[in-house]
């Protein structure tokens, strides 16, 4: 029995570690991972917040799968196809996936017939069916657009939403929507608004005779550009002076001021594209932050704004309705309603005290919305549904059953127990080991989670052989000392090795690897006090072994990995699914399928099938494997 591994989760210098327990996580996003945009800033955000709180965190953006990318429309089939491909190759080195809707599809139908993958959480910034229903895109829709978005877009973002294990969205409309119209269940629903760096967004600014209007984000017709146009026409006919500016519009300026009318056409500054690091620069005017959107998330431009001390008009909707409260902090206005903007930006325009006295309310609001605040809401629901198990189904008294009344070690330490106890008393104990003998395992010789140490007793029969057995539970090592006579046992943990690199020629690890939360570290640990031209021999129950089609309901279960053949196993394995986990320089020799063909009436000797089927029924593997020549480490 070998501990499981800890994560391994490195810190930034300087900073200090929360309490909870360190997990890897890996964010998916189908969008760009610019940090010019507000979901790539947030994203980038978030991850920074929880690696200070000493969380490993991998970000995978649409430019990491180039040919899903450059597929054009296509990509919206293509790129959640290709990031479960890619996930479920790399799942082993994570706790939980964090999946932006609506790109998490295919990744949850795989996980449903694989228990082994990650759980998953999807993270939406603004639900896909609600901004339909609202036609927040304020343009026309084609006949084309409402045939294929429908069973496109919307069908993945709801099954997505519908089948994850945890839901983060940004507003309490959106949780309410995911709730009511999706069906989602509201203990999966988690609300978390954004976050900002109030120190970044420090306002230098002050009171000017001739404020302006500022409007940040990409120009398109959700975010009220027609309306903000208007109400501009309209305020410069009673205040020609007036300006605006459009920041990070996405779009080249004459595109932009083509929207407007002629005559304001000079007094609208474009910036197309605008860094994180330019914005707290063009924010810390006197001006007015106007976002009338017609459906968001919530839009990181208006906290930051907030946090600028700018006084902020935006549209009663979603998650601006979450962060402004009217009159106190900043002003809100009916989606659509150009003229109550034009009579709200007059009251504004008209009193630079009240600019300074919402400026100031906002201020103190975004200041306490931190993206540390965001990390550690996320971080303990990351850590809820990392620690969620599926349900699986183990063999007990002959029966399958997913319910466990014994705890699953201590089980396992008196099963073998009694399993030494069996050995020693038997005229030749080692009597199965006789299989061995065309290996030649010989030479320095480490029996991993060596249990009582059996193995390691009868290999330092030989004189020539230096054997080395480790454990990490300590009655099994006392048992093998006082029972075999065991010189060397080690208490250890078989992820994290006290030993230094390439000592030994043979590795034993005896079912093992179906214990281990990470096998992925065992592997490398193996492949590291492996000499040059040094074996390990690895046994392990075949996951296959339960599929069985004259039984459904085991069929079914099996295919998922739900079945067990024991409370301990975290894992059972397929030859494929082991030597994914292999590291380079690390391949197998050998491979034989060993016991006898499971779910038969009589037991039939798994060497009397045909080659083909032994790895569907065969009740264990065996595989020698070899570190390559020239690899000391």
């Amino acid at each position: 029995m070998l501990a499981p591994a800890t994560p391994r989760v490195p810190s930034a210098a300087g900073e200090p570690k929360s309490a909870e327990a360190p997990l890897r996580v890996l964010f998916v996003a189908g969008f760009c991972g610019d940090e010019r945009t507000g979901a790539g800033n947030a994203v980038h955000s978030l991850a920074g917040a929880l690696r200070a709180r000493g969380h490993a965190v991998d970000l995978w953006f649409a430019e990491d799968f180039t040919a899903a990318v450059t597929a054009g429309r296509r990509a919206r089939l293509l790129f959640p196809i290709a990031a479960a491909r890619r996930i479920q190759r790399e799942a082993v080195h994570y706790d939980v996936i964090v999946l932006h809707e609506p790109s998490a599809m295919p990744y949850l139908l795989a996980r449903k017939w694989n228990a082994a993958l990650p759980p998953c959480v999807v993270m939406s910034h603004g639900v896909e069916q609600h901004s339909w229903d609202l036609h927040a895109e304020r343009t026309p829709r084609s006949l084309k657009a409402r045939l294929f978005h429908p069973l496109t877009e919307l069908a993945q973002a709801n099954y997505s939403l519908r089948h994850a294990d945890a839901v983060v969205c940004l507003s309490n409309d959106d949780a309410e929507y995911l709730e009511q119209r999706l069906g989602v269940s509201a203990a999966r629903i988690h609300r978390i608004s954004n976050g900002v760096d109030a120190r970044r967004f420090t306002p230098h600014w002050s009171v000017s005779a001739q404020p302006g209007l500022v409007f940040v984000g990409s120009w398109i017709p959700r975010k009220g550009t027609q309306e903000f146009v208007k109400a501009f026409a309209e305020l410069r006919r009673s205040r020609p002076d007036l300006r605006a500016s459009v920041l990070g519009a996405g779009l080249s300026v004459e595109t932009v001021r083509k929207d407007f009318a002629a005559a304001d056409r000079e007094s609208v500054s474009v910036v197309p594209s605008v860094s994180r690091h330019e914005l707290p620069t063009l924010l810390a005017r006197d001006q007015i932050f106007v976002l009338p959107s017609h459906f968001e998330g919530m839009p990181l431009t208006l906290l930051e704004a907030m946090a600028t001390g700018l006084p902020c008009v935006t549209t009663n909707i979603c998650g601006m309705r979450d962060v402004v409260a009217q009159g106190t902090d900043g002003f809100l206005i009916s989606p659509g309603d150009t003229a109550a903007l034009v009579a709200t930006l007059n009251t504004l325009l008209a009193s630079s005290e009240l600019r300074r006295r919402i400026g100031n309310a906002a201020r103190q609001s975004a200041e306490k919305r931190t993206w540390e605040r965001c990390a550690g809401e996320i971080a303990a629901v990351l850590q809820q549904v990392a620690g969620s198990k599926p349900r699986r189904f183990v063999l007990q008294e002959g029966r399958w059953s997913d319910q466990i009344t014994q705890d699953p070690g201590e089980r396992l330490a008196g099963v073998l127990v009694k399993l030494g106890e069996d050995l020693q008393q038997a005229p030749n104990g080692f009597r199965e080991m006789e299989d061995w003998n065309d290996y030649q395992i010989a030479g320095r010789i480490l029996d991993l989670g060596c249990g009582t140490g059996w193995k390691a007793a009868h290999f330092q029969r030989e004189r020539s052989n230096s054997v080395v057995a480790v454990d990490r539970d300590s009655r099994l090592l006392e048992f093998g000392r006082k029972k075999f006579g065991v010189q060397r046992l080690v208490e250890g943990d078989a992820c994290a090795l006290p030993f230094p690199s390439a000592t030994f020629d043979w590795v034993l690890a005896v079912e093992v690897v179906e214990h281990l939360e990470r096998p992925d570290l065992f592997f490398h640990e193996i492949h590291r006090v492996l000499r040059p031209g040094g074996k390990l021999l690895l046994t392990t129950p075949n996951r296959l072994q339960y599929l069985r089609p004259w039984h459904p309901r085991w069929f079914y279960r099996a295919l998922r990995g739900r079945m067990m053949l024991e409370p301990s196993h975290v894992r059972e394995f397929t030859v494929h699914e082991l030597a994914e986990l292999l590291p380079a320089g690390l391949e197998i020799e050998c491979q034989r399928y060993r016991g006898t063909l499971c779910g038969r009436p009589l037991p039939v000797a798994i060497e009397s099938v045909p080659q083909p089927f032994r790895r569907w029924w065969a009740q264990g593997i065996e595989l020698v494997m070899q570190k390559a020549v020239g690899r000391a480490g």
